[in-house]
C-alpha cells in the first residue's frame, strides 16, 4: 500500500476526478488476518469493491492493482467492475487458469516498465495473446517500480476511466 506506485496513484488520481481507496491485504501492517500469498486475498479484493461500489454507485469502477495486487485483481471477476488496470502484473501469483478476468470481455489495460524485470513486457504479451479485450502498455525507461515515470501511470488510467465514461 505504501510503494511508489499505489502511493502516487491515490495522490494523483482525486485530482484528476476520480475517487480513490486503497488498502492493505491480510496480514499486512496492522491488517488482520494471515497472509495467504494470494490464496485468499481476492477476498479483501472483493470486500474492498463492495465497499467503493456502494459509495459511487454510478461511476464505473476500474479495479487496479500493481504487482502482486495486480495479480490477485485479475481473480476478481466482479459484475460492478468496468475494467481493470495492472500495473506490473508479475503473472505468476496465482495460476494463469485462476485469473478470471482473462476471459472477460470488460476492458483490462496492463502497463508494464520497459525494462520489468519480473514480467517483460514481450513476455506479458505472449502469455496474455489469448486473453480477452486486454490491452498491453509498455512504459519507457520504466522497471518494475516505475521510479520517475509514474506520472505515466496516471494518464493510462485516467484514459481508461474517461474512455469508460464516455462509452
Amino acid at each position: 500500500m505504501r510503494s511508489l506506485v499505489t502511493s502516487e496513484l491515490f495522490r494523483s488520481l482525486p485530482d484528476a476526478g476520480l475517487v480513490v481507496m486503497r488498502f492493505n491485504f491480510r496480514g499486512v501492517e496492522g491488517s488482520g488476518g494471515e497472509h495467504t500469498g494470494g490464496a485468499e486475498e481476492h477476498l479483501d479484493v472483493e470486500a474492498a469493491v463492495g465497499a467503493v461500489a456502494g459509495l459511487v454507485p454510478d461511476l464505473p469502477l476500474v479495479l487496479s492493482g500493481w504487482s502482486f495486487g495486480a495479480d490477485v485483481a485479475l481473480t476478481v471477476v466482479d459484475p460492478r467492475l468496468a475494467a481493470w488496470f495492472l500495473v506490473a502484473p508479475p503473472l505468476r501469483v496465482v495460476p494463469l487458469d485462476e485469473m478470471g478476468a482473462a476471459r472477460d470481455a470488460r476492458p483490462k489495460r496492463l502497463a508494464i516498465g520497459e525494462r520489468d524485470p519480473f514480467r517483460p513486457p514481450a513476455s506479458a504479451a505472449e502469455l496474455t495473446a489469448s486473453w480477452v479485450n486486454t490491452e498491453i502498455v509498455t512504459v519507457a525507461g520504466a522497471d518494475h517500480f516505475f521510479a520517475g515515470t509514474t506520472a505515466k501511470l496516471t494518464e493510462l488510467l485516467v484514459d481508461l476511466a474517461r474512455r469508460l465514461v464516455e462509452a
